[in-house]
């Protein structure tokens, strides 16, 4: 029997776990965002210019807009004649029968004592002023639809909206783009002896999770609203997963089997779709995956901070990951063990091991912090990556798979 997990129904290989939490869900539908909440999520469908970029004739830099040859006399005009020029800057639109821009460095301004203004250029070889100089007709001139014309691609679809999308996309005159809806994701923090601030007093201990884990999904590209927290009753429980207006409900604490515990009765009561019931895993065995009747997930994560935090990356990343519709890298990175690692709890757990990286001429190299006990939450807010720790391995020279402190895959080095 092994206690971590007895009364368990049916622990899956951590591997195993982890596939099922990414197979069981799909991409969320496509949804219009602005542009500033967008940031984060993927492209639903290609980037596309809504318009011919420039839309007019526009200038390439600073200058003037001149029309004929110089010298030009020089004021504010909406249409030139030949002899005249007026101050354009970079982008903006040209005035009616301009043949050329000067750039500012090519120009000489000339003020004289009636207040006319006159331009002149400067011989490209000495820099002189020359009043026989004159740009090549279209020099300086960025041509409508020179850039791009409507219709032309910019980001295919699955691309990642970074700022610079957004920027990109802005310029382009746009408001809002149609992304891949990002998972609204809630936490409940079960536990009426929790404190939500200060030291530690009266036998009572901080909540460690509350804050954490809405800033873990938001890293992965979902929205977590912030945390609620709630004593463990079966009314309590059963009123806040109706309630939770969420595409993913995570919940800490009661997942330990037995009469003190809730969770797991009001899970059959509600009749929920069982996915994972236990992982073979150190820490966090006592993990589980439940899909309610209308679709939402739950991930029931351990009170235990180590413990939770493995349940984040063995359940949490990888179904996030499938909502947003991220794309998976083709090879995991792999180090090899300085130190041997902690045993993990059973001959047949995965252990999930916060390591710091080392590189050198030999490839990746790990050194192990504890994962759990009272340094282990030490390790986990201080490592570079998790190594996944198969049975029977974790011996010094051993070479073992990497995860971001996130779970997800670290792509392999060239």
């Amino acid at each position: 029997m092994r206690v971590s997990t007895y009364g368990l129904q049916g622990v899956l290989p951590w591997a195993q776990a982890r596939h099922v939490a990414q197979s069981s869900a799909h991409p969320l539908p496509a949804a219009q965002a602005r542009l500033d909440e967008s940031v984060g999520s993927l492209l639903a469908r290609e980037l596309v210019t809504v318009m011919d970029d420039p839309s007019v004739d526009s200038a390439a830099e600073d200058g003037f807009a001149v029309c004929g040859a110089g010298p030009w006399r020089v004021d504010d005009l909406d249409a030139l004649t030949p002899g005249w020029a007026t101050p354009v800057s970079r982008r903006m639109p040209l005035p009616r029968h301009a043949d050329a821009v000067v750039v500012v460095e090519a120009a000489v301004v000339e003020e004289h004592a009636d207040g006319s203004v006159t331009m002149l250029m400067r011989d490209a070889l000495s820099g002189v002023p020359d009043e026989g100089v004159r740009p090549d007709l279209g020099e300086g001139i960025l041509r409508e639809a020179s850039v791009s014309s409507a219709g032309t691609a910019l980001a295919p679809m699955g691309t990642a909206v970074t700022p610079a999308l957004v920027s990109l996309a802005a310029s382009r005159g746009l408001d809002s783009l149609e992304i891949v809806r990002p998972p609204v994701v809630g936490t409940l923090i079960l536990g009426s002896s929790l404190l939500d601030h200060g030291l530690p007093r009266n036998g009572r201990v901080r909540d460690a999770l509350g804050a954490a884990i809405p800033a873990f999904v938001g890293a992965l590209g979902a929205r977590g609203n912030p945390a609620v927290r709630a004593p463990d009753t079966l009314e309590l429980l059963t009123g806040e997963i109706d309630d939770a207006n969420v595409d993913v409900l995570i919940t800490t604490g009661s997942t330990a089997p037995g009469p003190d515990n809730h969770l797991r009765g009001v899970l059959r009561d509600l009749n929920v779709r069982w996915l994972v019931d236990g992982v073979s895993v150190t820490p966090g065995s006592q993990m589980l995956l439940a899909r309610l009747v209308d679709g939402r997930f739950l991930v029931g994560l351990p009170g235990e901070p180590t413990a939770a935090l493995a349940g984040l990356i063995t359940l949490v990343s990888p179904l996030i990951s499938t909502l947003c519709d991220r794309p998976r890298v083709d090879r995991r990175r792999s180090a090899v063990l300085m130190e041997d690692t902690q045993p993990a709890d059973y001959a047949d757990d995965t252990a999930l091991v916060p390591v710091a990286l080392e590189s050198s001429a030999a490839g990746t190299q790990a050194r192990p912090f504890p994962m759990t006990g009272p340094d282990g939450q030490i390790g986990w807010a201080t490592a570079d990556a998790i190594a996944i720790v198969p049975p029977g391995a974790g011996f010094r020279g051993d070479v073992v798979d990497l995860v971001d402190v996130y779970g997800r895959d670290l792509p392999a080095l060239p």
